[in-house]
């Protein structure tokens, strides 16, 4: 069935990360490669795979699609900002940067740009977020940064969404799992932030995009199925919790006012206290917890390194008190 459009369609960079998952990456560009939009490229990203997995994902470049290899792990946010740097050379219209453990319906990105061209004050449009196991589960339907609090509140419900799209326009954050960039955007405001490298680059660039007089919207006709991490899996993953508890710290620092910084520090400190006492039986996650604490107060970036770790002292102090807490 032909599909027809009121609109122009800009040139759309469409760009994946690979890093050692060579097999989701192959399903996320099979379901791309099924758009009904007429004017994309896809950019592969490889961010310092094993070699096995460079070599597989280069049997998926054509001329459709280009390989970008980087001998070194960037990060979420470093690999990514490969492919935004290309897009911006390139003067495409948009960026769509879509999860490799996500696959995408052939109308998305049509209904995304459809959206996004429809008003030139949107820069990040993200669809539903749904997940791969169970596509009748949503895992997200946006945020909201409420800077009065300040706090950061995520969402799974469609009509908590709407409500807060009408009501608060200005305070919507967004996740970047196939989030959409306006690329003028992007030349005002900047890619991710690499000091960040993984979890929370998302929500810090939909906070740099409002602040830039910007708006986030959720695209409530399109829809993409991400892979569910199963909380278990995350045993394995300390470099998870580590990123999670350090850039939550250095996303407050950056963005929190003054009078403010203390409060936000010490909500953050809580909720990775919480974190701590769930994972009271699991001695690697709790290190990383620690160790991206210390690290978040020390204004330490880059990528997580195994051997950090917080003083022993002060661990034990912290250990303590997130068992009263």
């Amino acid at each position: 069935m032909q599909t027809y459009y009121s609109f122009v369609h800009p040139l759309v960079i469409i760009v994946i990360l690979n890093w050692n998952s060579h097999e989701e990456t192959a399903a996320a560009v099979a379901s791309v490669r099924k758009l009904d939009y007429p004017s994309y490229r896809i950019v592969l990203i490889d961010n310092g795979s094993k070699p096995e997995s460079f070599q597989a994902i280069g049997k998926l470049a054509d001329e459709h699609t280009e390989l970008i290899r980087s001998e070194v792990n960037l990060g979420y946010a470093g690999g990514c900002n490969l492919g935004i740097d290309l897009a911006l050379r390139m003067n495409a219209g948009y960026v769509w940067l879509l999860n490799s453990d996500a696959v995408t319906e052939p109308g998305t990105l049509s209904s995304l740009v459809r959206r996004a061209e429809a008003d030139s004050s949107i820069a990040l449009v993200s669809p539903l977020i749904a997940s791969l196991q169970n596509p009748l589960e949503l895992q997200n339907a946006g945020g909201r940064f409420n800077p009065e609090v300040p706090a950061y509140t995520l969402n799974k419900q469609i009509g908590t969404a709407m409500e807060w799209s009408l009501k608060y326009p200005d305070q919507i954050v967004l996740l970047g799992t196939a989030l959409l960039v306006r690329v003028a955007a992007l030349r005002r405001i900047g890619g991710f932030d690499p000091n960040l490298f993984a979890y929370w680059e998302d929500t810090d660039l939909s906070l740099r995009a409002l602040k830039a007089g910007y708006r986030n919207v959720i695209d409530f006709e399109s829809k993409i199925y991400h892979a569910t991490d199963h909380p278990e899996s995350r045993i394995a993953k300390p470099y998870y919790w580590y990123y999670m508890a350090r850039n939550e710290i250095l996303f407050w620092k950056k963005h929190s006012s003054r009078r403010k910084k203390l409060h936000t520090l010490w909500w953050a400190y809580r909720t990775q206290l919480g974190f701590l006492r769930k994972n009271r039986d699991k001695e690697v996650l709790r290190r990383a917890i620690l160790a991206g604490l210390w690290d978040g107060w020390l204004n330490r970036t880059g990528a997580w390194k195994p051997d950090r770790n917080m003083p022993r002292v002060l661990a034990r102090v912290i250990e303590s008190h997130s068992s009263t807490v």
